[in-house]
């Protein structure tokens, strides 16, 4: 996949190295003027509208199969001769050179010929139209258009237009407010100041100022492409519309449109229909979406500031529109660039693939940070998504496989529901939500009040959201959610992602097999840490989970099938206030690092299982306190007799005196299970306090050295028995029977597999 991106950048910087400066043209004027300089048209080139289609796989640009480039027509801003130039006054305006080409009739200028032609002036009620079937060349060099009717600069002709703005000139083009749909030269021209029919290219130095007064700003109904120039559009509704596709190579645009900020519109075609961002800036306010795509997004460089505010509404229906930072109804693929986003609702949500492979994007959003119904793979870059909404109570437990928040559906006449969606109560809900549902006693009451219930149920604010499969292998992502931080419907796999999260509910959750094999993850704080609905694989890389206040690694659910727990490499610390790992299944580990500082309640654990708990092998060190016991039915040193408080180390030391595993506990601990394997239990000691003389990790974890001091603690259980008895006195904490903590009439530790947690 690298290869692929790298090949297509080359391609891309060989076509930027172009230079066009004194472009030349053929003189082949047929039109004489008395004051003009020599005409020249351009020659044309029939294979104009050849452009490579773009499918839906996301390698498709980046392989060059797909995608649009640019040519020496688009790179090229400077020109030696013009076929005519064009000074605009109202009711004066002036032409020189080739003036077959060019007619003016009531402040309508129209250009008919394929040509490149100069215009700088300026019309107050004016309108300039461009026809045919040539390319045609505008060398925009202080233009200043307003329209009374229409836009202000028309392009019907059949082949492309490009847009050329002069060296440091300002250019403006103005609809007025009340300019509608129209029909002209057969072509169906939108409301909207800057209207294409073919393909529309900008380029340039200068800048370019469109007004969208009525509707929309620029539209055009082929490519659009944006070389370069400062282009500032403000709109109504939409900013920047290209039907087959909206390709950026490194102009700097800027847009506030009340509704969609950049969109290219084609629904009927898979191989349009796309957002295709490869260098330059866009900065973008919108009301609705800030950028939107039906078939692909695919951002491979630049910089791109996308405000949604949340205010845009449906004109017919008087609903809220969609409001996300990128909206695709395919997918998205961001292979760099610098993305910040703050949204009303998701920062980045798309029905198909999403592929974050390079890059920084930066997410602040009210609902899911960023979300793909389909498969979602993070292999490189660098991710912060902090999510601000609160959750649904119906959708506060678990996401559900095509149950998709964000979607936009807020009751008519009630545009502010969206954020209180996840009221838990009538009183949090609006007046006028609360008026849909006493008028849905009508079919279009009944109607509203279930698109309001269905924004209710399905409202999520979770960082990371995957309808499909979920595959993290490189980059890094740090997540602030009030929701999931990360979340699947289907498989998680984590083998090399660098992950910081903070969630108010679970840290990692999926409804598939969930595998980590390399990476780092720390969560901070969470319900559950790392939860799958299906089974639980570690074999590598560091998990550590610094606050749960419920089950730190936990399997189960209401979805059938197995729910094993598997560790066999890698590096875990748990620290929860639940159970520490909890399997609804098998639990089995055979290598790598498991340290728990479990639950102090009296109905949770470090170690809890409804199937058979094995150790064959691995450091495992589980502590807890006054808790449910649970433990490995083989191969383990087990003491329910410590006393020791909270902040002390509790240390496994062998019989030569070397520190085999030593461990801060955060909580108080009664309970310790240490895996030994094979050996004999007497051959360890476990030490609470004393003075630890090797290096702690930020885990509070060492291993090697020694202690000194502490209290000796005489193991009641070994090798998954409770045979152990009870020290023969000094000891503190002891007591006859293994009653934890020296316990007045405490209960023996649990037989392996009695497990009754109700987990």
């Amino acid at each position: 996949m690298q290869k692929k991106i790298f090949a297509w950048a080359m391609s891309m910087a060989v076509a930027a190295m172009i230079t066009c400066t004194g472009c030349a043209q053929n003189n082949n004027s047929s039109g004489t003027d008395s004051g003009s300089s020599t005409a020249q048209t351009t020659t044309l080139d029939d294979n104009d509208t050849a452009e490579a289609a773009v499918g839906q796989s996301l390698s498709a640009i980046q392989s060059g199969e797909a995608g649009v480039t640019t040519d020496e027509d688009d790179l090229c801003d400077n020109y030696d001769a013009f076929d005519a130039e064009i000074t605009l006054e109202d009711d004066s305006t002036k032409v020189k050179g080739n003036t077959k080409a060019v007619s003016v009739k009531d402040n309508c200028i129209t250009i008919s010929a394929g040509g490149t032609y100069r215009l700088s002036g300026k019309l107050t009620k004016g309108q300039v139209l461009v026809t045919g079937s040539e390319k045609v060349k505008l060398y925009l060099d202080g233009v200043e258009i307003t329209s009374p009717s229409g836009p202000a600069l028309v392009c019907t002709n059949e082949k492309r237009t490009i847009l050329s703005l002069a060296k440091g000139s300002q250019n403006t083009l103005t609809d007025s407010a009340d300019n509608a749909d129209t029909e002209i030269n057969g072509c169906n021209v939108s409301a909207c100041a800057l209207f294409a029919q073919d393909k529309l290219t900008i380029n340039g130095s200068g800048s370019l100022t469109v007004t969208g007064s009525s509707v929309d700003g620029i539209v055009c109904k082929d490519d659009l492409k944006l070389v370069n120039g400062t282009i500032t559009v403000e709109a109504a509704q939409d900013g920047v519309k290209g039907k087959d596709c909206v390709a950026m190579f490194g102009a700097d645009l800027n847009v506030t449109a009340g509704n969609d900020g950049i969109k290219s519109t084609e629904s009927n075609d898979d191989t349009k229909g796309f957002l295709q961002l490869e260098q330059g800036s866009a900065t973008v306010q919108a009301g609705g979406d800030c950028l939107q795509a039906e078939t692909l997004v695919w951002i491979a460089d630049g910089t791109y500031h996308l405000t949604s505010s949340g205010t845009a509404v449906n004109t017919e229906t008087g609903e809220a529109n969609s409001s996300k930072g990128i909206h695709c109804g395919g997918d998205v693929e961001i292979a760099g660039g610098k993305l910040t986003i703050d949204a009303a609702e998701d920062g980045v949500n798309c029905t198909g693939s999403l592929e974050l492979q390079a890059g920084e994007v930066d997410v602040t959003s009210a609902e899911d940070g960023i979300q793909a119904d389909g498969d979602l793979t993070v292999s490189g870059g660098a991710v912060t998504i902090t999510t601000t909404g609160t959750v649904a109570a119906s959708a506060q437990d678990d996401f559900q496989p095509n149950n998709f928040g964000g979607n936009g559906n807020t009751p008519p006449g009630n545009a502010d529901y969206r954020q209180n969606a996840a009221a838990s109560d009538a009183s949090a809900i609006p007046a006028a939500a609360m008026q849909t549902i006493a008028d849905s006693s009508t079919d279009a009451g009944a109607s509203a009040a279930a698109a309001m219930t269905t924004a209710a149920e399905d409202a999520t604010s979770k960082g990371i959201k995957c309808g499909g499969n979920l595959t993290m292998s490189g980059g890094s992502c740090t997540i602030d959610s009030t929701d999931h931080a990360v979340h699947a419907a289907g498989t998680a796999v984590f083998s090399g992602t660098t992950l910081e999260i903070t969630s108010d509910n679970k840290g990692i959750s999926s409804h598939g097999n969930l595998e980590i094999s390399g990476g780092d993850i720390t969560i901070h704080s969470c319900t559950e840490g790392v939860e799958s609905k299906a089974e639980m694989t570690i074999s590598g890389g560091n998990v550590r989970i610094l606050d749960a206040s419920d089950d730190g690694l936990n399997t189960g659910g209401s979805d059938s099938g197995s729910h094993a727990v598997t560790i066999s490499g890698g590096y875990i610390y748990v620290n929860a206030s639940g159970d520490g790992v909890d399997s609804n299944s098998t639990w089995e580990m055979s290598g790598g690092t498991l340290l728990v500082c479990g639950s102090t309640s009296g109905g949770d654990g470090s170690l809890d299982a409804d199937g058979n708990m094995t150790y064959t092998g691995g450091t495992l060190l589980a502590l807890s306190s006054k808790g449910m016991m649970e433990y490995p039915e083989s191969g383990c040193l087990i003491a329910t007799n410590c006393n020791a408080a909270a902040g002390e180390q509790i240390s496994i030391v062998d019989k030569n005196g070397t520190v085999l595993a030593t461990l801060q506990s955060p909580k108080a601990v009664s309970d310790v299970i240490y895996g030994i394997g094979d050996s004999d239990s007497a051959d360890y000691t476990i030490v609470t306090g004393g003075t630890y003389d090797g290096t702690l990790n930020e885990d509070g974890y060492g291993e090697g050295g020694s202690v000194s001091g502490g209290t000796e603690v005489t193991a009641n259980g070994g090798t998954g028995s409770m045979n152990g008895g009870a020290p023969a006195g000094g000891g503190r904490g002891g007591a006859p029977n293994g009653a934890p903590n020296g316990g007045q009439g405490g209960t023996p530790p649990e037989m392996p597999n009695s497990n009754n947690s109700g987990s």
